[in-house]
């Protein structure tokens, strides 16, 4: 039986949902998204002890409410979430970002110009939690 991938997309942008939506689906990947398009509401709903931990999040680091790196600093804090993979999926390739998420413990850093890469070439398997 094929294991459906639980995947938690923290993204504001709808056309870059979209995207994801279609790489996933592109390779046969069984997913179940959950999104949220902004910061405040993602914690909010991460934050709820009943909620089951995603495979891995993806995660915008230019969002309204609360910024990425904030939201992965309070990921990062709740011990259900410590071993969850985080992808960062942006537009920023700041060295200072990628510096600062890293220390958080980001499992990887897309910027748009990799997120191309991604989306058209790379095949990962989302069902390993080692993906990134």
């Amino acid at each position: 039986m094929l294991k459906i991938a639980h995947i938690t997309l923290v993204e504001d942008n709808p056309g870059d949902v979209l995207l994801v939506r279609k790489a996933l689906q592109e390779r046969g990947i069984a997913f179940e998204l959950t999104c949220f398009d902004d910061g405040e509401e993602a914690l909010k709903s991460l934050s709820r002890q009943e909620r089951d931990e995603p495979d891995i999040i993806l995660l915008d680091l230019n969002l309204p409410k609360t910024e990425g790196v904030e939201v992965l600093r309070r990921i990062r804090s709740i011990p259900k979430f410590v071993s969850v993979p985080v992808a960062i999926l942006t537009s920023s390739a700041s060295p200072t970002d990628v510096h600062r998420t890293k220390l958080l413990g980001v499992a990887r850093y897309i910027s748009v110009a990799t997120r191309i890469l991604f989306t058209y070439k790379k095949r990962p398997n989302l069902h390993d939690k080692a993906l990134v």
